[in-house]
């Protein structure tokens, strides 16, 4: 894998009309307002924030709904390709976790021909869901999906058509809480998958460890992409759709401050922050501990 420069950028995604619960958006401006900049500034990255990306309008119904969503992607997604080309770091702060479809898609279509990615999925969800096996039609519900394919062809042919991601290059983290549907599309296209359970046996360290393994074998780099929702709700309780027994967030920063991420690494991605519902800004601030740990 190529070595990736430390030069960062940060791109905040204000929107979340990929969820029915549209009170993410501000995750960008929370962490803004704390400083995470000037935090990453002084452990001597150099470290450029972008101009956040906003909806072009309030969606009326299902269509616009999609059709805004898509558009925040496509904006999104020819950032980071951007960066990827470059080979500078990117931090990208949802926002609902829809994003990812943007993320991903510019990192595949930022890679030099033939090369291919991998990623790392930690999440109490599988966001693999299809607008057929969708309960609530919400798209933050179907990013893995589209990036590996499947789903609406909107969506999966973003800016480079057909798969971004091959399903041997990803692994999901720390799920709990998912349908028989989405499973079953995982399982068929053979992704790596630690539930929770297996991370209460093997341990945190030991999982990310296998995860990056498996992600980097037959990629020439990889990103993290973290739905806020892993982290127990006792530490993180400002997400868009907490569950329970969940991971520690501060075990999680303090493995990805103790990994070798540095070769390949292209970034990270942080969705779901909903500070409605946080404590004392506790959840944005784990946000800022894992972003730090990542960036070393």
């Amino acid at each position: 894998m190529n070595q990736i420069s430390k030069k960062t950028h940060i791109i905040g995604v204000a929107s979340c009309y990929g969820a029915q619960d549209l009170r993410c958006a501000d995750g960008p401006k929370i962490l803004k307002h704390l400083q995470l900049k000037e935090i990453l500034e002084k452990q001597g990255l150099d470290i450029h924030w972008n101009k956040n990306i906003y909806p072009a309008a309030m969606p009326v119904d299902q269509a616009s709904n999609t059709a805004v969503v898509l558009d925040i992607c496509k904006q999104l997604a020819r950032q980071v390709q951007n960066f990827v080309s470059i080979k500078e770091r990117f931090v990208v702060i949802g926002g609902d976790h829809s994003c990812a479809i943007g993320t991903w898609s510019g990192a595949y279509c930022g890679m030099a021909e033939q090369d291919d990615f991998g990623l790392i999925w930690i999440d109490a969800h599988m966001d693999s869901h299809t607008t057929q096996t969708s309960p609530s039609g919400a798209i933050h519900g179907m990013p893995l999906a589209a990036l590996l394919g499947q789903g609406d062809e909107a969506f999966y042919n973003l800016e480079k058509n057909g798969q971004k991601l091959k399903p041997h290059n990803l692994c999901l983290i720390g799920i709990r809480s998912f349908e028989e549907g989405e499973e079953k599309l995982l399982n068929k296209l053979g992704v790596r998958i630690f539930y929770m359970e297996d991370v209460q046996k093997l341990g945190l360290k030991k999982v990310l460890t296998l995860a990056k393994e498996h992600v980097c074998e037959h990629s020439q780099a990889y990103g993290i992409s973290i739905d806020l929702d892993a982290i127990d709700p006792i530490q993180a309780p400002g997400v868009g759709s907490p569950e329970q027994n969940g991971l520690n967030g501060q075990k999680l920063a303090e493995c990805l401050a103790n990994m070798d991420l540095s070769e390949g690494f292209l970034g990270i991605e942080i969705a779901e922050l909903n500070s409605d519902k946080d404590d004392d800004d506790k959840t944005a601030r784990l946000a800022i501990n894992i972003i730090q740990a990542a960036l070393k």
